[in-house]
């Protein structure tokens, strides 16, 4: 990142406090904050593997996709199988689809279409069918290729189910809350995951990685309902947002953790749907001219960081109600979309991807492979674009 951009995200954050009725950043907690991330911050891979030391379960979690999160989450892969991880849970797949998985990370070579078949309608019903998350799999497939004979394969699980698409009509509005009451005939989803995942790794005694969006990693933290994020498919509990993240930690506790990537936290009100995380203060550190170097990753848990306010988040609290761990990978000026995959939806596949999206428009008799490509690629720019969304 240049000095000019440095300066320009030191004054987005002033502009941003400012707005919100904040007192300008503190330069010496600034300096307290460059000073914890430098001494006790570590490389991102080295830092998650190393969680799994004494932690069970290890969530990594992300709302908005990225181009370089996609391949940091690839780089995992081998890291966390040298530290013992059997298991390697995500969310944008669903259990209805684990004989795809099985078969594709236990064959002789890497089957890309069984790879797009699995994603196919998770990533269809969120509009998230990327390739660098899709080499996510690949990833497996190689560390399995390479692995000692006789070892245990590195296993991928989907933690999510299919909706049952045939309990609602044909014209039926898939973004109403009374959809979903039939749409989610095994329950929530959040539960149905964590279920998996107590099943899968906790009862026999094997380490995970998680891989999800950050409602169903956070586990400490039960969120306050967002109007717009929580309309749909999501599990309120005495008025609050319960995760995957959440249940799994009611039955575990500190055997699982939370590390989250960082990018715009959620907000409702005058100022728009995004906001930045901490108020403000991890980017400025970030953009200051003593900055620790990154890509990094360090504790969020205690000391001057953990104290820092979220108070411009819809879920408000400090961040070390959110995370254990933090990764910080690229600065807002340097963030890529993902790579839409190509040729996911075909003339082949056409009816189906139309009666499996939520999106109105796409649900139509007249939508085209070309609608559905312009989705996909609209939602990738929309992630590269969230930043510019905070004023």
């Amino acid at each position: 990142m240049s000095s000019r951009d440095d300066e320009a995200m030191l004054e987005t954050v002033e502009h941003f406090r400012q707005r919100r009725h904040l007192s300008s950043v503190d330069p010496s907690k600034l300096d307290l904050i460059i000073d914890e991330i430098s001494i006790g911050g570590r490389e991102p891979i080295e830092y998650v593997a190393a969680l799994f030391d004494r932690h069970e379960i290890v969530f990594v979690g992300h709302d908005l996709p990225s181009r370089r999160t996609g391949l940091f989450m690839q780089e995992l892969i081998p890291s966390v199988r040298a530290a013992g991880v059997q298991l390697l849970g995500i969310e944008w797949a669903c259990v209805d689809d684990q004989s795809l998985l099985d078969e594709l990370v236990n064959a002789p070579q890497f089957d890309e279409g069984i790879a797009r078949s699995a994603l196919f309608r998770w990533g269809l019903r969120h509009h998230f069918a990327y390739v660098e998350y899709l080499d996510i799999l690949r990833s497996v497939w190689g560390v399995n290729q390479t692995r000692d004979p006789g070892s245990p394969i590195l296993r991928v699980v989907a933690l999510d189910y299919d909706i049952d698409i045939d309990a609602v009509t044909d014209s039926a509005d898939l973004l109403s809350p009374y959809a979903w009451e039939h749409l989610r005939p095994r329950g929530p989803a959040s539960r149905h995951m964590a279920d998996v995942l107590l099943r899968e790794f906790v009862d026999k005694g094997q380490k995970a990685l998680v891989l999800t969006r950050t409602v169903n990693a956070l586990t400490r933290l039960r969120r306050r309902p967002h109007s717009i994020n929580d309309h749909i498919d999501k599990e309120i509990i005495d008025g609050r947002v319960i995760g995957c993240g959440n249940h799994v930690y009611s039955a575990i506790a500190d055997q699982a953790a939370t590390v989250l990537i960082h990018q715009p936290f959620t907000a409702e009100g005058e100022h728009g749907f995004f906001t930045l995380p901490a108020d403000g203060y991890l980017d400025a550190a970030f953009a200051h001219p003593n900055r620790p170097h990154f890509p990094i990753a360090f504790d969020v848990s205690s000391g001057p960081i953990g104290r820092l306010s979220c108070s411009t988040s819809a879920d408000g609290g400090d961040i070390s109600q959110f995370a254990h761990g933090w990764v910080f990978l690229e600065t807002a000026s340097d963030v890529q979309g993902p790579t839409p995959l190509q040729g996911l939806i075909d003339d082949g596949n056409l009816a189906e991807a139309r009666r499996w999206s939520l999106d109105p428009h796409l649900r139509r008799a007249d939508a085209t492979v070309t609608d559905f490509e312009a989705a996909l690629s609209n939602a990738a720019a929309s992630a590269e674009l969230s930043w510019t969304q905070i004023v």
